[in-house]
C-alpha cells in the first residue's frame, strides 16, 4: 500500500463520514468495501489531518467521526 493508495482510501472513508453521525469499524468496512488495514491506514491519514475524532462507544467499542473546524 502506497501514499496515493492511502489518501485514496481516506478520501472515502471522509465521504462516509460526512454524513455527521458516528461510524465503528464494521460499519465503515460495509460501507467502503475497504479491508482493515485499509480503513485503519485511512483513519491514521484523516487523524493526521487533524480531521477525525476518536471516542469509545457504549460498548467499549471506538466510533469514529468527523470535525469541522471553521476559521472566522
Amino acid at each position: 500500500m502506497n501514499k496515493k493508495v492511502i489518501g485514496t482510501n481516506a478520501g472515502i472513508i471522509w465521504n462516509l463520514l460526512n454524513d455527521h453521525q458516528k461510524w465503528d469499524i464494521c460499519e465503515l468496512k460495509e460501507a467502503s468495501g475497504l479491508t482493515e488495514a485499509e480503513i485503519y491506514s485511512a483513519i491514521g491519514w484523516l487523524a493526521r489531518e487533524n480531521k477525525i475524532e476518536i471516542e469509545k462507544g457504549p460498548d467499549d467499542e471506538e466510533c469514529y467521526y468527523l470535525v469541522i473546524e471553521y476559521y472566522f
